[in-house]
């Protein structure tokens, strides 16, 4: 792409005026000097974690032909021959440029997001599967992964950084895509990360304490989400949870009329969906909307999930609907696609087989409101005589307000707890194991297990569970890592997956009951 045509009306200010920017031409734009290529336009901001403009001298050697960058003193490497751009506002401008870029791919899709602290990803990828059920190719970029449409890959980040976004898009068009769910963190909102793009739907889930080590302020991280609303198109729907007490500062940001949601049938709300009865293996839930009530049995429980269905279905039918879908065929499509939803990995994800006496669940809640949902849906369904165990910790070089809180609700909403690391990155994991039993009550502290090394705290609490007991290892999910600290002031990262430690767990607990001797009906 010319550059000429790229910055035209962009509003950047050329540091270098005497170039004729209508022989230069751009062939990619970076934000990683590693992956500059001659002919590349890097991006050279100041982050949260590094400058960019440090690297400004290898980018250029790697042949990088144009430079934008948030500074007005920076300096170039003697006979260097690039342009250089500075904004104001680096972040939004790199996600204009990168659309122009690509061509603008967010116009060609039914742009849908979801935000929230806890909930994104399961309403992302239910409200895939539902959009793909009517023959609606969709893609998707979440926590867990990103489908564009041809394969699905592992995702490193919640909302990828705006050339990215930009360019999995534009590879999501190429693959027959017309819609796209994504998650959209307060990060990226914060950062301009999809300042670009306008969304058909938006969806607001919730709001708890977390990554105020980044926001600092509930306030700043409640405005963050907020800004999604600003990005709707005029004609999009706003599916908001108003059962959540930040609702009203989303439905203040709504430049249009919002779906006020809750799971309960009330005169606030628009739309609603009901529980009429629930076990660990589902829920047969009633969905009503001002257009339509589906009844449905699905493969899912706990309430948190039925407002996380309704949600989804609501996203999905805006995405139906401007696929000139009618109402009927929505029903339809709908009504066959519910009863075979799945829930994405790491999400109260049974661990356990048949042949197990006890079930384990492992689940991403990494959060006090998220680990409440979590303990609390298991109860709904297992009765006051089950015995619920959690396995928990909280991740180093994070939000350290939520430590006790979460303390507090495993202490409150479980049976037994064992406390373990969860990424204590460069933190020592018994401050923060320490830190976690603040909130738990002092009268039950003692009985809490303490194990710093989260294998062994897995296997201690499968192995010494009753028969008929319910296990749920929180806090990692899908993830399938473990940062610790290096000894030297860094961290260490190692493979690790809750699952496959739980399963060995349960195995060798087999081997144990297996190798017990029967006692003889009617003797000792």
């Amino acid at each position: 792409m010319i550059l000429a045509d790229l910055i035209q009306d962009s509003g950047l200010r050329c540091l270098t005026p005497d170039k004729n920017l209508g022989a230069i031409r751009i062939c990619d734009i970076t934000e990683d000097s590693r992956t500059a290529v001659p002919g590349s336009l890097f991006i050279a901001r100041s982050g949260t974690r590094s400058d960019g403009n440090k690297y400004i001298e290898p980018a250029i050697q790697c042949g990088t032909v144009a430079i934008l960058t948030d500074r007005d003193d920076i300096e170039l490497p003697p006979r260097s021959d690039v342009v250089v751009f500075v904004s104001d506002n680096v972040q939004e401008a790199t996600a204009q440029l990168a659309e122009r870029f690509y061509g603008y791919p967010a116009r060609s899709l039914l742009c849908a997001g979801v935000t929230g602290t806890n909930g994104k990803t399961t309403i992302v990828h239910l409200a895939h599967q539902l959009i793909e059920s009517a023959g609606i190719r969709c893609g998707l970029i979440g926590t867990v992964e990103i489908d564009d449409g041809r394969q699905r890959a592992r995702a490193d980040m919640t909302t990828p950084p705006a050339v990215e976004m930009s360019r999995t898009l534009s590879t999501m068009i190429e693959h027959g895509c017309k819609a796209v769910v994504m998650e959209v963190s307060s990060h990226a909102l914060d950062q301009r990360r999809v300042g670009a793009i306008k969304f058909d739907a938006g969806a607001f889930t919730n709001l708890s304490g977390d990554h105020l080590d980044y926001h600092q302020t509930l306030e700043h991280y409640t405005n963050s989400k907020s800004r999604l609303f600003s990005l709707l198109k005029p004609n999009a729907t706003a599916v908001i949870n108003a059962d959540d007490d930040a609702s009203s500062i989303m439905f203040d940001a709504c430049p249009n009329t919002a779906v006020k949601i809750s799971c309960s049938n009330t005169n606030t709300s628009d739309s609603y969906v009901e529980i009429r009865s629930q076990s660990i293996a589902g829920m047969d839930i009633k969905l009503v909307t001002s257009e339509i009530t589906i009844e449905a049995v699905v493969p899912i429980f706990g309430r948190f999930n039925a407002m996380n269905i309704l949600q989804a279905m609501l996203l999905a039918q805006q995405v139906m609907s401007t696929s000139n879908l009618n109402i009927e065929e929505q029903v339809a499509y709908l009504s066959k696609a519910l009863p075979r939803l799945t829930l994405p990995m790491g999400r109260l994800e049974h661990v356990e087989t048949i042949e197990d006496d006890i079930v384990v669940l492992v689940d991403f809640a990494h959060t006090d409101d998220a680990l409440a949902s979590a303990l609390g849906a298991v109860r709904d369904v297992s009765g006051r005589d089950t015995n619920i165990c959690c396995v928990f910790g909280c991740g180093g070089n994070r939000d350290t307000s939520k430590r006790a809180r979460m303390g507090e609700v495993a202490d409150r909403l479980s049976d037994s707890i064992v406390i373990t690391s969860d990424n204590p990155r460069t933190e020592p994991p018994n401050k923060i194991i320490e830190e976690i039993i603040n909130g738990i009550d002092p009268s039950n502290r003692s009985s809490a297990h303490i194990q710093s090394d989260r294998a062994r705290a897995i296997h201690f609490a499968i192995s010494n569970a009753a028969s008929g007991d319910i296990v749920i290892i929180a806090g990692k999910g899908h993830e399938t890592e473990q940062i610790s600290p290096d000894g030297q002031g860094g961290t260490r990262v190692a493979h690790f997956d809750d699952r496959e430690h739980a399963r060995t767990a349960l195995r060798e607990r087999r081997l144990r009951r297996s190798d017990q001797p029967e006692i003889e009906a009617g003797k000792p």
